[in-house]
């Protein structure tokens, strides 16, 4: 009865060890869409980019972190037998609302930045 009992703890184990090693890759791959937001949000906003044209730019410079997380979680689906048509069509909505969201905290915190006189060497520059 031990033995048994032992056997399917190691084999409840091994399955937990497995989940949350693919919870593991998949965190670390939103980690990356996450990362690449943050740093697009700092870098745009230093620029004084204007709100609309920062979707493009979230669009196109974090595509290759959200293809990743695409394909990660497409994989895992795939795996668990879980991939349905209607799960890749939330999978790419899911990323649509993560960059409306992100453009819409990145609105707020552009209205909310202090307006900063040009510098003198920014005005020589010109």
């Amino acid at each position: 009865m031990r033995i048994a009992i032992i056997g399917i703890m190691a084999l409840g184990l091994a399955s937990v060890a497995h989940a949350q090693d693919a919870g593991s890759v998949l965190d670390r791959a939103a980690q990356l869409v996450n990362q690449c937001v943050a740093e697009q949000t700092l870098a745009e906003l230093g620029k004084g980019t204007a709100p609309d044209r920062f979707a493009t730019v979230l669009r196109e410079k974090c595509r290759s972190q959200e293809q990743r997380f695409r394909t990660m979680l497409t994989a895992g689906l795939k795996k668990e037998r879980a991939l349905r048509p209607t799960l890749l069509r939330s999978i790419n909505d899911l990323l649509d609302t993560l960059r409306q969201q992100s453009v819409a905290d990145y609105a707020e915190l552009f209205k909310q930045r202090p307006s900063v006189a040009p510098t003198r060497s920014a005005l020589n520059a010109i």
